[in-house]
């Protein structure tokens, strides 16, 4: 019985894969053991209570209005939040509830700067990541742009309302990551 020899250009891909998998694993088992180490990079700001009604609103030490460091920014999630509409007809959120936060940004770095909006998530009352809906609104963060050093501006985060309860903004840059609370009620 003849065996069919296999092509050397298989094998040298095949060394190439395993190589490249073992490395990966390496990598990820190594970033693990990091992450299992004594230093925690999660901040969690526990906020206000918030509610329409104003003469409700409590703060704590770590509050909303009080600026903070993150990611070579000073950012101030504002205590005005707001209920809006969805009116975006096009829009899978049309005419729902959406909660929209003043989030000042000012730039720390001496070269142009912004805040990504890909670091900011929200968790609504439920637990679960709520909808940004920047795209509905031209005051939202995602219209907020570059910043000169020392220059800031002040636009809204909009997230669907999915109920009374604690929401959470999680800003999160893969190397610090804060969690602001917030006792949301309409």
């Amino acid at each position: 019985m003849e065996q069919k020899k296999t092509p050397t250009w298989l094998v040298v891909l095949c060394v190439i894969i395993g190589i490249f998998i073992l490395g990966t694993v390496i990598i990820s088992v190594g970033d693990n053991d990091k992450n299992n180490g004594n230093e925690n990079n999660t901040t969690t700001i526990n906020s206000t209570d918030i509610t329409n009604d104003s003469k409700n609103q409590k703060t704590s030490d770590y509050s909303l209005d009080k600026s903070f460091k993150f990611d070579d920014l000073e950012i101030t999630i504002g205590s005005q939040i707001e209920f809006v509409k969805n009116t975006n007809e096009f829009s899978d959120e049309y005419d729902k509830d959406v909660i929209k936060i003043p989030i000042t940004v000012k730039n720390l770095k001496n070269e142009t700067h912004s805040l990504n909006m890909f670091y900011i998530k929200v968790f609504g009352s439920q637990g679960t990541e709520v909808k940004n809906q920047f795209a509905y609104f031209d005051d939202s963060i995602q219209s907020g742009g570059e910043l000169r050093p020392d220059a800031s501006y002040t636009k809204y985060l909009y997230y669907t309302y999915d109920g009374d309860g604690k929401y959470t903004i999680e800003l999160d840059n893969f190397a610090k990551k804060i969690d602001i609370d917030l006792n949301i009620a309409k």
